[in-house]
């Protein structure tokens, strides 16, 4: 049985003050919040005029803030609006806002923005809502002290944890058929089981809380984690090149290589290439050790931070790794064929190092 912390469910005597003022939304937040759905959908390429109401909604919507929460930002859309397959629709803004929240980080007074559209004929259960767009409550929290029954929370969340570590051991035993379809039916479960919750008790459910407590210690990222990793790993159809880091068989390579190079055409270029990964923070690794085994592939001199490019995320790192790598054979006249099936292979085998893209070109320094 897993310990629980139950603190950071206390709920607080005020709204959080750098967010309220005299119970209204703080008017540079207000501001901010618009434009950044504004941004969103310009980049979608959809007209503003579908917005029917932008709503600001959860715990900092409320007095049960933590330093867990996010900022839940609720866009209001007709979807038969845009089209009579609301279901089409639907899946559509789901892909697109979580592939916005994935590449940004943005965060106002600490806390991190979280995009979700809403259709307008979809019920919303929270005891706080509030309209960005007209300034005023929709639905006023009130402070109450809640009753948790903590020990079903317990039960519940502990049950959900042991299943996700199931996932896990079944993707490290090289199952990932299984250990994908696994994952997908605990997050269908979760999902249920927490809409249930908040139908039948509102936010203060066991449901609803166990699901928080799994987002608190990132079990969730580990969650989605696995899935995405699962789902590659068995579509995936191994080539026979083992990407094993033998250091003394990489340079005994290069050193056949030069030897069998005639006299004055022996090149040795170096390049480098920038990567866009995001790091599992539940992997409890530190981004050095990371670099590390980065640095372990053969090939590779030098892993550096592209500086201005660090976003932080609640289960991730982002950042862009300038990497500068030499030294093999293939690198003379294809450095394409190295980054895609060494250099890539290889980061892709680090614990908990997501290769988000390459950015950019390979540029030869030497």
């Amino acid at each position: 049985m897993r310990e629980i912390d139950k603190q950071s469910f206390v709920m607080k005597d005020d709204l959080h003050e750098d967010f309220w003022e005299n119970n209204q939304l703080d008017n540079n937040v207000r501001r901010r919040l618009v434009r950044i759905v504004m941004d969103f959908f310009d980049n979608l390429g959809i007209e503003t005029y579908t917005i029917k109401d932008i709503t600001l909604t959860g715990s900092l919507a409320n007095y049960n803030w933590s330093s867990f929460s996010d900022i839940d930002l609720h866009v209001v859309v007709d979807f038969g609006d845009i089209d009579d397959n609301t279901e089409l629709v639907k899946d559509m803004f789901d892909g697109k806002r979580f592939m916005w929240n994935k590449a940004h980080n943005i965060l106002i007074n600490g806390f991190e923005v979280e995009i979700y559209v809403q259709d307008a004929n979809e019920s919303h259960e929270s005891t706080g809502v509030y309209s960005v767009v007209d300034d005023r409550w929709l639905a006023e929290p009130e402070r109450e002290d809640p009753s948790i029954d903590w020990e079903n929370v317990e039960k519940k969340a502990n049950w959900l944890m042991s299943q996700i570590d199931r996932a896990q051991k079944l993707f490290d035993d090289g199952e990932y058929s299984d250990a994908y379809d696994h994952v997908v039916r605990i997050k269908e479960k979760v999902k249920r089981f927490r809409q249930s919750g908040l139908e039948r008790e509102g936010a203060f459910s066991a449901e609803n809380i166990a699901f928080k407590v799994l987002r608190r210690n990132d079990y969730l990222g580990t969650l989605s984690a696995l899935k995405d990793a699962s789902y590659d790993k068995k579509m995936s159809i191994p080539s026979g090149e083992e990407v094993v880091i033998k250091v003394g068989n990489m340079v005994e390579g290069w050193k056949k290589y030069l030897n069998e190079q005639p006299e004055g055409e022996i090149r040795t270029p170096t390049y480098e290439v920038s990567v866009r990964v995001a790091i599992n923070k539940a992997t409890g690794l530190t981004k050095a050790a990371t670099f590390a085994e980065v640095r372990a592939v053969p090939g590779v001199t030098t892993v550096n931070v592209v500086p201005g490019t660090v976003a932080p995320g609640v289960t991730y790192y982002y950042e862009t790794l300038s990497i500068r790598f030499c030294c093999m054979p293939q690198l003379v006249t294809v450095p394409g064929n190295y980054v895609r099936n060494t250099l890539l292979a290889g980061m892709r085998r680090v614990q908990g190092l997501n290769v988000v893209r390459v950015v950019g070109s390979i540029d030869q320094i030497v």
